[in-house]
């Protein structure tokens, strides 16, 4: 059959590859043999309209497309289109949008035929042999679908063994030139990609859905395997890669042993990664740096350790100083993100947040209001509760929408803006005008995104003050906080 993936219609600065994607195409390719193609609408910037002409174009048997709770709605509405367009062709929605609301969206939307929860490898060729044969597909793992009117629904299984998925293929994208890109700088140079070297998280933070989609399992590939598969991209010119794992630096030994191969095998590629503040030990990011990871990016969210414990994080925050402090004595670029917003975090909290912000003085920083997004702890707390409305489940939402004794949407949005402020500051004080020339030259990335920004105005306006009014500007439209150099989509590799 032929059959055509893609990523929603949208706009972004962030021009990942999709790998979920990449990674289902590559396993109907070789269990099915079906003609194939991708589609990224999101990176490509393609509206709706756009996405659909290219569709019927293409004319697919079958068409599928992946959602977070941000891109859902979009989906949906171009999914409605084509039903209409093209009323035989098969729709399928997947992504951590559809993996927690599939029942709802199939009864709710009916141009959605088949819904597919967790990971597609196995479950996406298993449904499209039964759409072949025209039987019902009930026996294929994390399958969702209406017969007759009646909910027939499977849960998703894990793949346990990741060294046996084939490499996402990346040649299936051509009309994106993939890189970062924040407020016009750029901050990857050369030829850029992702890779996802494990899959999971045992933690539950209650504000990401991660765990439940991985069902609080962490499963590596082995450090042969993405060797292997680092090895093929800087044999084809890549020079920029970032790890997707939400847990890279997880298990200590496997870390050292992807860098001793990437030395060995004389890889000589840059490298962005994330990881959690306890496990970052001054000795393993000392190693990171020297196989050319040179950017790490550390989810510290609070100054406060009940906020921290109210997020079940299970971090404190003299380890998150002590990881950011670590990573720029090895020489690392640190970004860090924060959270505002808690259930029981006072102004008083956040000022103390800020002036974390302000002493850590890592090289990036998000903060974001506290969103409430369906599959997380603090959702189902909210909807056990009846405090969300009847359709917010459509949409992401802001936690000043449901705490009536919380802090308000302007204040919120005011500390954002004051956050942002004591970090930018932070760097034109003498201690981090000082520790500029030190980074420039021990961390090759740094210098690429200062001297490829270098002659850009547009980069000079921003490192001005009217970098104050562009955040405010920002922050006071739902959803547009600033990304990070590390963004991961919700649960997705």
């Amino acid at each position: 059959m032929k059959v055509l993936l893609s990523t929603p219609p949208g706009k972004t600065t962030e021009l990942w590859p999709p790998l979920g994607l990449l990674y289902i195409a590559s396993s109907m390719k070789a269990k099915r043999g079906d003609e194939v193609k991708v589609i990224d609408a999101f990176c490509e910037n393609l509206t709706s309209a756009e996405l659909s002409k290219r569709v019927m174009e293409e004319k697919p048997d079958v068409f599928g497309i992946n959602c977070s709770t941000h891109t859902f709605l979009d989906a949906i509405g171009l999914m409605q289109e084509l039903r209409v367009l093209r009323p035989e062709m098969k729709l399928i929605l997947g992504g951590y949008h559809a993996t927690f609301a599939a029942e709802r969206i199939l009864k709710e939307y009916p141009c959605v035929d088949y819904i597919i929860k967790g990971e597609g490898e196995r479950s996406f060729p298993q449904l499209l042999q039964h759409i072949e044969e025209g039987s019902p597909p009930s026996d294929v793992e994390g399958i969702s679908y209406l017969d007759g009117g009646k909910y027939v629904d499977r849960p998703f299984t894990l793949i346990e063994d990741l060294d046996s998925l084939l490499f996402p293929d990346r040649s299936m994208l051509d009309r994106v030139d993939y890189g970062y890109f924040f407020q016009n700088i750029r901050l990857t140079f050369g030829k850029f990609t992702t890779l996802c070297t494990s899959r999971g998280c045992p933690y539950k933070c209650t504000y990401c859905s991660c765990a439940e989609l991985s069902l609080r399992k962490w499963r590596p590939r082995s450090a042969e395997s993405v060797l292997d598969e680092i090895e093929m991209l800087y044999d084809k010119g890549y020079q920029c890669c970032v790890f997707v794992d939400d847990n890279f630096i997880h298990r200590k030994k496997r870390v050292e042993e992807i860098c001793d191969g990437i030395k060995d095998r004389r890889i000589k590629m840059q490298f962005y990664c994330e990881g959690r503040v306890d496990a970052a030990s001054y000795e393993l990011l000392k190693k990171m740096k020297g196989a050319g990871i040179n950017v790490i990016y550390f989810g510290v969210e609070s100054a406060s350790q009940h906020v921290l414990d109210y997020y079940q994080k299970h971090t404190r925050p003299d380890q998150a100083i002590q990881a950011v402090k670590d990573a720029k004595d090895v020489g690392m670029i640190v970004v860090a993100s924060f959270i505002i917003g808690a259930a029981n975090e006072t102004r008083e909290d956040i000022d103390r947040t800020i002036e974390m912000i302000r002493k850590i003085r890592t090289h990036g920083v998000q903060i974001n209001i506290l969103d409430c997004l369906i599959g997380t702890p603090i959702w189902s707390e909210l909807e056990k509760n009846n405090i969300v409305g009847k359709d917010d489940w459509k949409s992401n939402h802001r936690i000043y929408e449901y705490l009536k004794d919380g802090i308000s949407k302007a204040e919120l949005q005011k500390c954002v803006v004051d956050g942002y402020a004591a970090h930018f500051n932070s760097w034109k004080s003498k201690e981090g005008l000082k520790d500029l020339p030190g980074l420039f030259l021990d961390n090759s990335t740094a210098s690429r995104i200062i001297l490829g920004n270098l002659l850009s105005l547009k980069t000079w306006k921003m490192m001005s003050e009217g970098l104050r009014a562009k955040v405010m500007d920002s922050v006071m439209k739902d959803g547009s906080e600033s990304p990070t150099v590390i963004q991961r989509l919700e649960g997705s590799p």
